[in-house]
């Protein structure tokens, strides 16, 4: 392959990751909407139920660890964990790991809110599933989790991340 033939098929990968980019905005945004008006007759804001989502999946988590997980502040996710434990959805407990930075931990209350609104969400995403085709879905959630880190090491190149699985990286 010629060097400037190499040139424009970076160049068109580039513009078609470009493109990519260019609906992930759309759909983050309609997808907060979305999750938002499932929220309606709870207590819960999008960024709380993040925070819940991220502790039910991944078990107790330092807010540090959290907030980088979330790509937010430590501080932002304080707040919501402060909210959290008024609302008696979240605690957080001694850290044997570390004497001054706490786990949080999601109460019974808090466990049981979540799986009810993940269910609500998972019946309202089967109709919109209903049009794709599995393999598609599948290959859609390769090429995002590829740009997660690829984004990430260009955002911060010396930090390792301890998992090649977006979902799964809050312990760096």
């Amino acid at each position: 392959m010629s060097r400037s033939s190499s040139r424009r098929s970076a160049a068109s990968s580039g513009a078609q990751l470009y493109a990519v980019l260019q609906r992930v905005r759309p759909v983050h945004e309609l997808a907060a909407r979305a999750v938002e008006a499932g929220l309606a007759d709870t207590a819960l804001t999008v960024p709380l139920r993040a925070v819940l989502e991220r502790v039910h999946a991944h078990g107790p988590q330092t807010v540090p660890a959290i907030a980088r997980s979330l790509y937010v502040t430590r501080q932002g996710v304080q707040a919501l964990v402060d909210r959290g434990r008024d609302l008696g959805l979240v605690e957080t407990v001694p850290n044997p790991a570390h004497r001054r930075s706490h786990l949080v931990v999601l109460t019974p209350a808090g466990n049981d809110l979540f799986d009810t609104v993940r269910a609500d969400e998972l019946a309202r995403l089967d109709v919109v599933a209903s049009g794709l085709d599995p393999v598609d879905v599948a290959a859609a959630v390769r090429v995002l989790d590829h740009l997660i880190l690829s984004l990430e090491g260009l955002t911060h190149p010396q930090t390792p991340t301890t998992s090649t699985d977006p979902a799964e990286r809050s312990t760096r």
